[in-house]
């Protein structure tokens, strides 16, 4: 319609297109407005009023123009002022939020901006009207007025498109359009001031075109945005706008002082807007500080809150007469009070007879204490119910604090739950991280529903569940994750199994489920892919989304067939699920035994390792707790791959067990450690212990093989001990009898290893010749800690004593353990702060031996010497020995 105007000559009939432009806007404003339906439609309405103005304006001013009477200011000059002027308190009405105010900082902001518009519109028309003194000062301030009050508009128009952040057309339209309208405007007035507007051209088009913008943006559907921020976030955008409009008074100041334009009264208003820009920056400055302040407080507040509300430990803040304001939930969950029966009740009335006089006795001396003071002590609470809970009480004398003016008092639930003999029981029969069954109560269940099976029934049927890849998830996000999906997996195996059937953790990341007399393989099948349809789901754990598949094996029972058979027989189809691309489900079929071990290129490279001395011994020391002496070592097995690099235990040795070459690899480790043993006998370690898997127990061979190393290296037998775990000697109770009495025949001590984890008990300690236990690294990291835990490790060390065989704590990495277990009676200690597994030569190094020459091919010469002089005790006690802080 613009383009049209400026084609046309001039004439009283196309002066009708700027009478149109403004009515078009006029519909299209009612229309939008019914179609969109706004929350707050009085903002459009009042455009629709100044629309209307400014189609009566342009109708007078061709009436008098074409009627020969052009003077100016007259009558349309109100007009035109009335239509900015409804614009202005319209647009002002739209950026208002949903409670019809506008923040504080947008209010800043838009003042910002209009003080920057406006010395450019001082410096357009006002400037030539302020220098031309021969013009009239109405007429003057008619041209002046008008710019500027359209200069606010374009200002708060701009705001509001701000708080859309630009992503809304509408609020970007109006801004634009009442831009143009300022543009007009000025032009206008500076024309009017020379007596040289007209119809036609540019200014007079420029009135047409801003209108239709602003007709467009009443007809866009984002005209009633339903969520619209009423802060916003300080985008990039933003801060340039800002930082531009800020700059320009500066900028037009300093240009008009370094060309020395201008007149003095431009010059004052440009000073006077720059430092009010300024003084407005520096506001919106201090109230985005002082509101990050606020937020801070309140979210630390908050946080504070939610830790007291959520915890189970029972928080009170006590008056000073003693009486209770402010109880916790924990009052209900721990001692089952509610806590609005005991606001204004003293909170000794809590405290059981018994110990009410000493916890008064405690208070008296916070009191005395003033302000600052704290005091903990125990004290058994009674609960609603009326039994008793023994709590760890600390109370801090917080009177007259700013935060909290009061007692508070915190009372934690240290209560033991249960006997050292309940808690092995559960331990024995129940994985510790997931709750599932443990692999003694599989094999016990799998045993039973074997022995009872009858052939009319459906068969036997074990799932066996390996996760897929999940050392990546330990390794690249921590063991702490690597548990949460652990507890998470063992969660959806609960809910696949059926409440007939038993699902266990065997260990690290493997399961199993053991299906009796209900669906036989078409119900384990199903199983087994529904569980595998619930871990392709996405699970967040610790800030990841986690998605781990695993592979199931499936093994039918047939009739005698034992526990272990088909337990293997599930392990293998596994291991043929993951070879065949992980995430799998195979069924065993009797021709997979020929494919069982993990890789047939894996177990070759293995069973040359020992020819080709790619293994080799490490040794961690074992230390005397009440001497801090090193009397023996643990030696440990590495594979150095001359590919693959070093190859930990957990990565062969279950191929090596599952192939058969555990035997060779064992035999080599037993005379490898006793020919080490030897060389060490008048200055070295004392003792050395040998690890022996459940395959070797089993190896009719094994005797032989002890009684053979010692023979050849002329070792004393009492020096050797081999280490067996609790699990073995449980679950190979009848061949683990008859193989240790022959040992002991042989003079070799026996350790059982990792005890605490498995369901030996006194009786199994009882009738086996054991000498030596190991207590596992799970009671020992619990040392220092919860007391039931230490408890545990205590009353094994008092049946240790009992029994008269020897302890031996591992895994030991504070201090504080090294302080409790020496407290406790320990004898030998061992772990990462005491030292970790050292080569042959550091061992040879650390007490000037002579290092033995490797066995194999890559021996070195014989007479091969590293060091044959004394040296004295390292004086690094955090690598071997005990930490000085617990010598005395």
């Amino acid at each position: 319609m613009a383009a049209v105007y400026l084609v046309l000559p001039a004439h009283v009939g196309v002066e009708a297109l700027r009478i149109l432009a403004p009515a078009i806007a006029i519909g299209a404003i009612l229309i939008g407005v019914a179609a969109n339906q706004p929350r707050r439609p009085g903002g459009w309405y009042l455009f629709v009023a100044g629309f209307a103005a400014q189609a009566v304006g342009a109708l007078v001013w061709s009436t008098r123009y074409f009627g020969g009477d052009a003077t100016s200011p007259s009558v349309v000059e109100m007009f035109r002022l009335l239509a900015a002027l409804f614009l202005l308190v319209g647009v002002a009405r739209m950026s208002q939020d949903d409670q019809g105010e506008m923040d504080a900082f947008g209010s800043i902001e838009t003042a910002i901006v209009a003080i920057a518009t406006g010395v450019g519109v001082w410096l357009l028309v006002i400037e030539p009207s302020v220098s031309e003194r021969s013009l009239p000062f109405g007429e003057r301030a008619w041209a002046v007025l008008i710019p500027l009050v359209g200069a606010l508009s374009l200002a708060i128009g701009i705001r509001f498109a701000v708080q859309s952040r630009f992503r809304e057309r509408s609020p970007r339209l109006i801004a634009v359009g009442l831009g143009v309208t300022l543009l007009a405007d000025a032009l206008r007035s500076v024309l009017d001031l020379r007596d040289r507007y007209g119809p036609g051209g540019l200014v007079a088009a420029l009135s047409i075109t801003a209108p239709l913008l602003l007709a467009a943006a009443a007809l866009d559907d984002s005209m009633a945005p339903r969520n619209r921020p009423t802060i916003e976030a300080a985008g990039f955008g933003r801060v340039i706008g800002l930082s531009v409009a800020a700059l320009t008074p500066l900028t037009v100041l300093f240009a008009l002082t370094v060309t020395d334009l201008g007149t003095w009264t431009t010059r004052t208003v440009a000073a006077a807007s720059a430092l009010t820009v300024v003084v407005l920056a520096l506001a919106r400055m201090w109230g985005l500080v002082a509101t990050v302040r606020v937020l801070t407080e309140r979210r630390g507040q908050d946080r504070l809150a939610a830790m007291v509300e959520h915890s189970s430990d029972v928080v009170m803040l006590v008056d000073e007469d003693g009486d209770i304001r402010y109880a916790s939930p924990g009052l209900s969950s721990t001692l089952g009070h509610r806590a609005s029966d005991w606001i204004s009740r003293p909170v000794i009335d809590l405290v059981v007879n018994d110990d009410r006089s000493s916890a008064e006795r405690q208070l008296q001396a916070l009191v005395a204490l003033g302000p600052g003071g704290t005091v903990k002590f125990e004290a058994s609470l009674v609960r609603v119910d009326g039994q008793r809970r023994r709590m760890e009480a600390t109370i801090a004398n917080l009177i007259g604090g700013e935060a909290v003016d009061g007692i508070v008092a915190t009372f934690r639930d240290v209560t033991e739950q249960r006997d050292l003999e309940k808690q092995l029981s559960h331990r024995a029969f129940h994985d510790e991280l997931t709750g599932l069954a443990n692999r003694a109560l599989f094999l016990d269940r799998m045993d039973h529903a074997l022995r009872i099976t009858r052939l009319d029934s459906d068969p036997v049927v074990v799932l066996f569940v390996d996760l897929d890849d999940f050392k990546s998830v330990n390794d690249a996000l921590g063991h702490s994750v690597g548990d949460q999906l652990l507890r998470h997996i063992a969660d959806q195996i609960r809910v696949t199994a059926g409440s007939g059937d038993t699902p266990a953790r065997l260990g690290g990341d493997e399961f199993a489920i053991l299906l009796e007399d209900r669906g036989g393989v078409d119900r384990a099948l199903g199983m087994a892919e529904s569980l595998l349809d619930m871990l392709r789901e996405p699970v967040m754990l610790g800030g990841y989304d986690l998605t781990v598949l695993a592979s199931v094996g499936v093994a039918v029972a047939t009739q005698g067939m034992s526990t272990s058979s088909l337990l293997r027989d599930a392990d293998i189809a596994m291991y043929e699920a993951k070879r065949a691309g992980k995430g799998q489900i195979k069924i065993f079929d009797p021709a997979m035994r020929l494919g069982a071990t993990k890789h047939l290129e894996f177990r070759s490279e293995l069973s040359t390792a020992v020819e080709t001395g790619q293994l080799r011994l490490v040794f961690q020391p074992q230390i005397d707790m009440r001497t801090g002496e090193v009397i023996g070592a643990e030696a440990l097995v590495r594979w150095r791959h001359p590919e693959r690099g070093d190859v930990m235990p957990d990565e062969f040795v279950p191929i090596a067990e599952r192939s058969g070459l555990i035997n060779t690899i064992g035999a080599w480790t037993i005379d490898e450690s006793v020919r080490h043993a030897k060389r060490w006998q008048r200055s070295g370690p004392r003792e050395m212990s040998v690890n022996v898997s459940a395959v070797q127990l089993r190896y009719h061979g094994f005797v032989d093989q002890v009684a053979t190393a010692l023979r050849t290296h002329d070792l004393d037998p009492g020096r050797l001990t081999l280490e067996i775990t609790e699990t073995v000697l449980v679950n190979e109770i009848e061949a683990a009898s008859d193989v240790l009495a022959d040992l002991r025949a042989l003079g070799v001590r026996i350790a059982i290893d990792d005890f605490g984890t498995g369901y030996c008990s006194l009786s199994y300690l009882q009738r086996f010749p054991v000498d030596i236990v190991k207590i596992d690294k799970q009671f020992v990291d619990e040392l220092a800690g919860d007391r039931r835990s230490s408890s545990l490790a205590q009353m094994i060390l008092q049946m240790t004593t009992s029994l008269g065989v020897t302890s031996v704590a591992e895994g030991i990495e504070r201090p504080e353990q090294v302080t409790a277990l020496r407290r406790m009676g320990c004898d030998i200690g061992q772990g990462f702060l005491l030292s970790r597994p050292l080569e042959a030569d550091v061992i040879m190094e650390r007490f000037g031996l002579v290092l033995p020459p490797p066995m194999g091919p890559a021996a070195a010469p014989p007479g091969s010497v590293v060091s044959t002089a004394p040296r004295t005790r390292p004086q690094d006690t955090t690598d071997v020995g005990l930490p000085t802080p617990s010598m005395n």
